[in-house]
């Protein structure tokens, strides 16, 4: 043991960091029915060498039941005090040389550890080293493996304009970095790593070591969900950062494209939240809606519905290849609740002719999906199954099968709306013609959010063509305005 002073002069007996050992540390509130996986996951490191805290923050589930299962697992118990409290709970009871702190419904990869505590040995000058994550679904079935930005130096100018550690697990922390740090700001939530980060960042390097070493589960009971607490703690975050980048202008220049990036993103995601609830009250199930998106792809839950970007990039965009082969069968597991995705099978020369078709509905309400009939010998087919795809964890699953019917090669191509076009129109003409265009290929609402109601005020001509033409069936002035475009009145 050593002897530490507390800021009052008081002697306090702390526990002296073991050489080479690793604390992992798991709050836990009311998400027993993923911790399994976590503590397992820290269990079957390659790096031995590790203790592993669960700190239950007051959960009313079976966190310490699921917890006593494990003889090498210690278990902490306190009121419900927040996630950020419950680390620097284990922070104190633990004693290792290095930190994970690995949230109880993400899991770490069998190397992770080993990989980490080999890369601050490498790099002794580094507070904290962190590598990538891939996403996994509530089931813990493992999504593909996202496009996650690769940042190798200023590391605090970066973070200030964009969190691109996206999984806490990713991160192992020497534990001299919290001396300067003194732990997570109990203030904040979901938004505490991030705060993290930037404390730590601007005063210590750090190593991207760019290595796979987490799975980020997604679902909808994650505080990642809701995106007004999540713009409210990013933002907060963000301010707090103001009197250090005073001063200095790239600081300066960084955090307000951390803070405009931050509120586009997560007000899109408000307001796709918004756009559902009004096209499932007001719009007939199936019915085929063009959105003018901005090509942000979120605005595209619309349910059940067929959403569409508006304007599109092209009339025949077949989205992108999913499969290729006379026959075959691939398991899919990244159907989103709220979005339709088209599958389309084509064939014959230059796979110029569409032999089969099917749409595939995450819904996360959905119970049950409609009976499927055997297709006949020789005939081309795509088949779900299920379909519609329940979605109640934000992903679900379905098995696609498919058959050319003749023995030849095919090509299977899945679109989600199509392809945005990011060319706005020049005039009130072009803006025309691309409401023409789309209303003739089978949009039947064209539904613009509250975010796209510059195309009523820049473009006048265009304006007055809607008005005069097509019924609004929705206005609200703070979500979307919905034409109908099934008949014109002229």
């Amino acid at each position: 043991m050593s002897i530490a002073l507390r800021a009052d002069g008081a002697r306090k007996k702390v526990p002296m960091p073991e050489s080479g050992l690793i604390s992992v540390i798991i709050p836990c509130y009311n998400q027993a029915h993923f911790l399994r996986e976590a503590i397992e996951s820290a269990l079957a490191q390659t790096y031995s060498h590790r203790e592993i805290f669960v700190v239950d923050d007051g959960s009313t589930d079976n966190t310490a039941e699921v917890t006593a299962g494990y003889r090498d697992v210690r278990y902490i118990r306190q009121e419900n005090s927040g996630v950020s409290a419950a680390r620097n709970t284990g922070l104190k009871q633990s004693r290792g040389e290095y930190l994970v702190f690995l949230d109880s419904d993400d899991r770490l990869l069998p190397e992770a550890l080993e990989i980490g505590v080999d890369c601050l040995r490498e790099h002794p000058e580094c507070a904290f080293a962190f590598g990538r994550c891939r996403f996994v679904t509530a089931d813990g079935s493992v999504l593909s493996k996202p496009e996650q930005p690769y940042v190798t130096r200023d590391h605090y100018l970066e973070l200030l304009r964009e969190n691109y550690i996206w999984c806490p697990g990713s991160v192992i922390y020497r534990r001299i970095a919290f001396e300067i740090a003194k732990g997570f700001d109990t203030s904040l939530g979901p938004g505490a790593d991030y705060d993290l980060y930037l404390r730590i960042t601007r005063d210590s390097p750090v190593f991207c070591h760019n290595q796979l070493v987490a799975g980020y589960r997604l679902h909808s009971s994650s505080m990642s969900t809701d995106h007004s607490l999540m713009l409210l703690e990013t933002l907060k975050t963000l301010n707090a950062q103001r009197d250090f980048v005073k001063g200095n202008d790239r600081y300066i220049v960084a955090l307000e494209t951390g803070k405009k990036h931050s509120q586009d993103y997560y007000r899109s995601l408000q307001m796709g939240d918004r756009i559902l609830n009004v096209a499932k009250a007001s719009l007939p199930a199936n019915s085929t809606v063009a959105v003018a998106t901005g090509g942000k792809r979120e605005l595209l839950r619309l349910g059940g519905h067929r959403a569409w970007h508006f304007p599109q990039e092209s009339a025949d965009e077949r989205g992108r290849l999913f499969g290729q082969g006379a026959e075959g069968s691939a398991d899919v597991r990244w159907i989103e609740a709220g979005i339709r995705y088209e599958f389309r099978l084509f064939g014959g020369p230059k796979y110029s002719s569409k032999l089969a078709a099917i749409s595939v509905i995450g819904l996360a309400d959905a119970t049950s999906s409609v009976p499927v009939e055997p297709p006949r010998s020789g005939q081309a087919y795509l088949i779900a199954i299920p379909n519609p795809v329940p979605a109640p964890n934000r992903f679900g699953r379905t098995t696609i099968t498919w058959n050319t019917g003749d023995g030849s090669q095919g090509r299977i191509y899945v679109s989600e709306g199509g392809k945005h076009n990011d060319c706005p129109p020049k005039d009130s003409d072009e803006a025309i013609s691309y409401l023409e265009a789309i209303r003739s290929r089978g949009a039947e609402y064209l539904l613009l959010p509250a975010t796209a109601f510059w195309w009523l005020d820049q473009f006048q001509k265009f304006r007055q063509y809607l008005e005069t033409r097509y019924l609004a069936v929705v206005r609200d002035n703070k979500t979307c305005i919905i034409f109908d475009l099934r008949e014109s009145s002229k």
